[in-house]
């Protein structure tokens, strides 16, 4: 049933999708923020492979870190949670964070999709936050890499965590930090992504996966 939270909590995968335009509905992250325990929407298949795909990257890239000789902290293990001031409070989970013997941390994100804006700012969000969450890292220079199933990787280097960088995270935290809700902004395609159902969000909008593109486009006559 769903209910109140005490304090409002964001996770840092809420966070990058809003920040990078990706999430439209403002609405729904801010839901999500300052609301718990509502009946999630059902996943399908495509959920079911994308799970088996990332655990099967997540398990190569591992391999491969541990191969180099470096340490290993693999999803949970390096979970953190952080607050701010006003209360809100920020979690995370990166995939798997590679120690050397230099000092150096690496935090790897793996992907199955194709490359979005948000997987780079969802390690920036880890880079930034990780020395708060953790003494382990408080003195280790913090690098970022994302892993795509396609074999590509795209790297974040240290200086990415700017001043700029970190005052746009804080505008968008006040943003979900706000008690006034943002107004709802339905659509088909972020609707049928969203987990959100249609008990908490009446304007949802269920996407008919039995209409084509070419049935639903209409004709100019030209």
């Amino acid at each position: 049933m769903t209910r109140s939270r005490s304090r409002p909590y964001v996770w840092v995968n809420w966070l990058s999708k809003l920040m990078t335009g990706e999430v439209r509905c403002h609405w729904a992250p801010w839901f999500r923020t300052h609301y718990m325990d509502y009946t999630n929407a059902p996943s399908n298949f495509q959920s079911a492979v994308w799970a088996t795909d990332h655990t099967k990257l997540l398990d190569e890239l591992a391999n491969e870190r541990r191969a180099h000789g470096e340490g290993i902290l693999k999803e949970s293990q390096s979970r953190f949670r952080i607050r701010r001031p006003s209360g809100l409070t920020i979690a995370g989970k990166p995939d798997l964070i590679a120690l050397d013997n230099e000092g150096h941390a690496t935090i790897y994100e793996a992907k199955t999709e194709h490359p979005r804006q948000s997987d780079i700012i969802q390690v920036m969000l880890y880079m930034m936050s990780l020395p708060y969450g953790s003494p382990l890292f408080r003195n280790k220079t913090l690098l970022g890499c994302i892993v795509y199933k396609s074999g590509a990787r795209s790297y974040i280097p240290p200086n990415a965590i700017d001043n700029a960088f970190q005052n746009n995270v804080t505008y968008f935290l006040n943003t979900l930090e706000c008690r006034n809700p943002p107004a709802k902004t339905p659509n088909p395609i972020e609707c049928g992504v969203c987990d959100i159902t249609q008990e908490d969000c009446p304007e949802r909008l269920e996407s008919d996966e039995s209409t084509t593109k070419e049935q639903t486009e209409p004709i100019i006559p030209i």
